[in-house]
Formats: structure tokens, C-alpha cells, sequence
């Protein structure tokens, strides 16, 4: 490689940007073009590599939010909002991030969110996403929409709670449960934000300017696959009295998730569940709702630690993980970013993905001065 003189330097920067004149790897950071895995630095890299890897249809999928996108852009704002206080001169020698949730003990508080038809994101769908979860050590919660069946993606050895939504079919409920279980799931995750269909019109476009002359490929809905009567999803009836209920019939714990109010977080209490998760779908449902970093210290304070709150929405750094648990949450959940890392790679991008977000939270638990997340507290944070 020759050597080149600063006016040369100068000169290509006038004549067309270091981009176009000496390549990606001269381009800024928030600008370059993610050309492989080893170029990948965060989760945004991972958003613009699935931006690019995927077919638009396909990345709105994941990207999309109802409306306006109201909801979702609250989740990210929020966290933006708030700021770390740390702590100097402690020993962060050695981090930890083992969390327990209900006597089981995970490697992080990083926990991978449900995300139903995942072949459309990548070829090998919910299978890479399983094997990446299992060998970085995360919880994965497997959606009841999922493309592979509960009992295929335990195989893959990592542990596994699943997923399941409001169904006038009772009875599909519990088999379902009951499917979950054998498969060595340790809860249940009730999503209870859904009593109608988000207005997703990114999706909708698609689907009316699609090629007729194409078939379209439908989701394979394998968790559905063995049952003899009538299997569907979502009942608007669906109450408190059903989810007590629900609680009674299934052996394994459950978790309500979508609680985004403390006056349904001490219904929960009420209701005999095991935990929550404050959640708004990232989004995807509700138009106009708040983020969720800012109700989670209305709920964290109406459950008053009597059993583990999650959360989901809006994380994109380990700093926000760290925000969340000093807010008072147990875990935080992730659903876009590990997404983007499989439209992008597959099973690598999903590794990825939570390679850095666990890289991030130890460096933030570092920096904050607490070396184990039972050091963690709100006395870390300043909130608006």
C-alpha cells in the first residue's frame, strides 16, 4: 500500500468522503457499512446489517411498531433519559452477573424475549436463536408463535421458559402447558397485551403491494402441531378471573406479561401469579403508550418485592440492563436487537448480540462500582 501525502489526504476527503475513497473501514463509525460480523461494535451495527441482509418486508417485521411508532420510540427515549451515579473506589476486580429467578440460577440477567415466526427473519429461524442462547448461558422464552416446536428448540440444551396468548379454546391453553412442561420448560409466560391486533401498517403496505404471482409462505405454527380440536389465539373476554384460573390448572409457574400500571401490578399480586413482565410488545400493539422504563417504578413499588418484575423494551446498551436494575427490575428481556443479529447472521449474530450486551453490562457494573447485581440500587441512577 502506497504511502499517500496529507494533501492527498485533503484532497479525497474534499473529492468524495473517506468512504469513497478509501473504503469502509474509513468511514465513521455511525455511518460505515457493516460488511461482516467482525465490523459489528454494537447492537445499532447489528440493526444496519439486518437493514441490509434482509428483504424489507421481512425487516419491518421485526423493526415495526402500530401507528406511528409512538410506543416504541418512548421505550428508547426513556432509557435515554436516564443517567448512572458511580461509585469510586471499590474493588471491581471480579464481576458477576448470576441472577436467581423463582430457585433457578442463570449465568445474566439478559433474557431473551418470545418472537414468533422467526423463519422469516433467517433460514434457520428459531433453531439459531436456541443454540446461541444455550451457548452464551442466556434464559430463552420460546413464543407459542414460533416456527419450531417447543420440544425441538429444548433440544438445543439451554434453558427455557414458553410463551403462550389468551385463547377462547381453554382446553388448547393448557395442552399447550402441558407441552411446555414435558419439554422441561420452568414457567409460563402469559402475554395479556393483545386483546386485538396492533395496527402494524408497515406490514399491511406489504401485504397489498406484494407479487400475487408468489405464494405466500405461511408461518408453520409448529406448537400447534398434535392437537385434535380447535386451536386459535387471542379472546377479548379474557379477565382476571380466567388468568386465576389458568393459575390453578398449569404446574409450572406463571408469568403475566404487558403489566405497564401499578394498578394491574397489585391485581397480579391478588391473582396468585409467580412474576411480571412490564412490557408494551415494543410497541407493536398499543400506539400511543408510555415507555417502559418510565412505569417500571410505579410497579417495582406497587409489587413491593414480593415476587421477580422483568421488563422489556427500548434496551439497546448493557447501561440500559444496569438502568433497569436499579430501577428495581430482576431481568430485562430483548427482543429487536438479538433479531437483528439473526436476520443479519443467524446463530453468529445472535451470539453476537448478547456478547455485547453482557460486555456492556459488566463494563457499566464496573464503572458504577458494584461488582454483583445485588450491589446495584437506585442510588446508581438519576431519573427525570
Amino acid at each position: 500500500m502506497s504511502v499517500i501525502s496529507r494533501r492527498q489526504f485533503t484532497t479525497g476527503l474534499i473529492a468524495g468522503g473517506l468512504s469513497a475513497q478509501w473504503g469502509p473501514a474509513f468511514s465513521y463509525p455511525d455511518r460505515a457499512q457493516i460488511e461482516s460480523l467482525k465490523d459489528v461494535l454494537n447492537v445499532q451495527h447489528l440493526d444496519r446489517a439486518a437493514r441490509a441482509a434482509m428483504t424489507p418486508e421481512a425487516y419491518h417485521f421485526v423493526a415495526g411498531a402500530a401507528d406511528d411508532g409512538l410506543t416504541r420510540d418512548a421505550n428508547r427515549a426513556a432509557w435515554e433519559r436516564v443517567r448512572i451515579r458511580p461509585r469510586r473506589l471499590v474493588d471491581v476486580s471480579e464481576i458477576t452477573t448470576d441472577v436467581e429467578l423463582l430457585g433457578d440460577r442463570y449465568e445474566s440477567p439478559v433474557i431473551l424475549a418470545p418472537a414468533g415466526n422467526q423463519l422469516k427473519v433467517h433460514a434457520d429461524g428459531e433453531m439459531a436463536t436456541a443454540r446461541a442462547a444455550a451457548a452464551e448461558g442466556h434464559l430463552l422464552i420460546a413464543a407459542q408463535m414460533a416456527d419450531t416446536r417447543i420440544s425441538e428448540m429444548a433440544a438445543a440444551g439451554g434453558p427455557l421458559w414458553f410463551q403462550l396468548y389468551p385463547t377462547k379454546q381453554r382446553e388448547f391453553m393448557l395442552w399447550l402447558a402441558e407441552q411446555a412442561s414435558n419439554a422441561g420448560c420452568r414457567a409460563l409466560v402469559l402475554t395479556i397485551d393483545g386483546p386485538t391486533r396492533g395496527n402494524h401498517e408497515a406490514e399491511r403496505w406489504f401485504t397489498m403491494h406484494r407479487d400475487k404471482s408468489v405464494p405466500r409462505s405461511r408461518a408453520r405454527l409448529a406448537n400447534f402441531e398434535g392437537y385434535d380440536g380447535r386451536a386459535g389465539v387471542g379472546d377479548p373476554t379474557f379477565s382476571w378471573d380466567d388468568v386465576q384460573w389458568l393459575t390453578e390448572q398449569v404446574a409450572l409457574p406463571l408469568f403475566l406479561k404487558g403489566i405497564v400500571t401499578h394498578e394491574d401490578a397489585r391485581l397480579c399480586r391478588r391473582a396468585g401469579v409467580a412474576g411480571l413482565i412490564v412490557s408494551n410488545h415494543g410497541g407493536r400493539q398499543e400506539g400511543n403508550g408510555r415507555g417502559t422504563a418510565e412505569v417500571l417504578p410505579e410497579i417495582v413499588a406497587a409489587v413491593d418485592g414480593r415476587m421477580p418484575v422483568l421488563l422489556d423494551g427500548g434496551i439497546r446498551r448493557g447501561a440500559d440492563v444496569f438502568k433497569a436494575l436499579a430501577m428495581g427490575a430482576d431481568a430485562v428481556c430483548i427482543g429487536r436487537p438479538y433479531l437483528w443479529g439473526l436476520g443479519a447472521f443467524g446463530e453468529a449474530g445472535v451470539s453476537k448480540c448478547l456478547q455485547i450486551l453482557q460486555s456492556e453490562l459488566e463494563r457499566t457494573m464496573r464503572y458504577a462500582g458494584t461488582p454483583a447485581l445485588g450491589d446495584i440500587s437506585p442510588v446508581h441512577i438519576q431519573r427525570p
